[in-house]
């Protein structure tokens, strides 16, 4: 496991990179004892993010040179469904027909995410609950369905009618 230790003394430049990190699968620890498991990939990008090979970069590694290395990888290319665009670094979303363009939550985005990786494919709440969240199949919670009408109210032009992100017979599917 490789090690990567930071010190990162100047405010801003140390928040850009906690915000940029994560997007790209990487976990920072305040604690340096703590960096034995720097490379990370959230579970809800497995498939869509790369690993990142910290031996395959130029030493010494510049702050800014990783930055330009995180800003190129393949996780910031847009997804497309039905008449919207999603960018998982900006999180936002945008509607094609009307130009209109939505920030989302994290979890929106993984949600969003999730359906698309499973387009066309009904998903039990279960599934999402422990995909997501993280929740144990038998936790009593109304999270899923909250976050599904949130993002109803930005996908369709009637929500209570939808047609993009529908209802199966235990979950959820995307067109």
């Amino acid at each position: 496991m490789l090690k990567l230790n930071l010190s990162i003394k100047e405010p801003t430049l140390l928040e850009a990179f906690k915000e940029l990190l994560p997007q790209a699968g990487i976990c920072i620890k305040k604690d340096k004892s703590e960096c034995d498991e720097v490379l990370y990939t959230p579970p809800f990008c497995e498939d869509t993010l790369p690993s990142l090979d910290f031996l395959s970069l130029p030493r010494p590694l510049r702050f800014l040179d990783l930055l330009s290395f995180l800003e190129n990888l393949p996780y910031n290319q847009a997804l497309t469904f039905s008449h919207f665009s999603l960018d998982l670094r900006e999180k936002t979303l945008q509607n094609l027909k009307t130009q209109a363009a939505y920030r989302l939550t994290g979890k929106e985005c993984q949600l969003l995410h999730f359906f698309y990786k499973n387009k066309g494919q009904e998903v039990s709440k279960d599934i999402i609950l422990q995909e997501i969240w993280r929740y144990h199949p038998d936790a009593e919670t109304h999270t899923l369905e909250t976050h599904v009408y949130r993002l109803r109210q930005k996908l369709e032009e009637d929500p209570t009618a939808p047609e993009i992100l529908l209802n199966c017979k235990d979950g959820y599917w995307i067109k």
